[in-house]
């Protein structure tokens, strides 16, 4: 998959993002052709179908775009990738963008080109978890006392610890 990210897309020095994921080509919209920083949108759209881009990346996308923007889109088979919220952080737009790669792939190849509005990056309360509450959950399902598999938690970390020799250097940290 080949995107091309606009002007407004963070692309830091010397990160490759195909190290990432070896599927996808990313290039800078200033180094497609730096002229077209200041283009209009649908300009930019059809350079970008012309140099073989399935998408556009852009953090910009107008709650109402022009027509003229709409109507070059439907003429080219460019989608665009675009968050439902303004995204302002550039390495959470890195990061889902990313993430989203394999689903962004799944659904064009589905359903043709489109505007993909991602979802704002947010952890709902449900999805956190104290540590001490998953260790309780553990002992309740392996039929146990929360008491006893967490002595025999100790004892096996303290057994590896002492085989690498590294018994005294956490020994203040785990007895509290």
């Amino acid at each position: 998959m080949r995107l091309l990210l606009d002007q407004g897309f963070p692309s830091p020095p010397g990160f490759a993002p195909e190290a990432v994921d070896r599927t996808i080509e990313v290039v800078a919209l200033r180094d497609l052709d730096p002229a077209l920083t200041g283009a209009p949108d649908w300009y930019v759209y059809l350079r970008a179908h012309e140099a073989g881009f399935d998408a556009l990346v852009t953090r910009a996308w107008h709650a109402a775009p022009h027509s003229e923007e709409l109507w070059t889109l439907v003429r080219t088979h460019l989608s665009v990738v675009t968050w439902a919220r303004p995204l302002d952080d550039p390495v959470r737009a890195w990061g889902q963008l990313l993430a989203y790669v394999p689903e962004i792939r799944r659904v064009l190849a589905e359903q043709g080109p489109s505007i993909v509005r991602l979802p704002a990056p947010r952890l709902a309360r449900s999805m956190l978890m104290p540590a001490s509450e998953a260790f309780a959950d553990l002992a309740a399902d392996r039929g146990v006392a929360d008491r006893q598999l967490r002595e025999e938690a100790r004892a096996g970390v303290y057994r590896d610890l002492a085989a690498w020799g590294e018994r005294e250097r956490f020994d203040a940290l785990l007895r509290g």
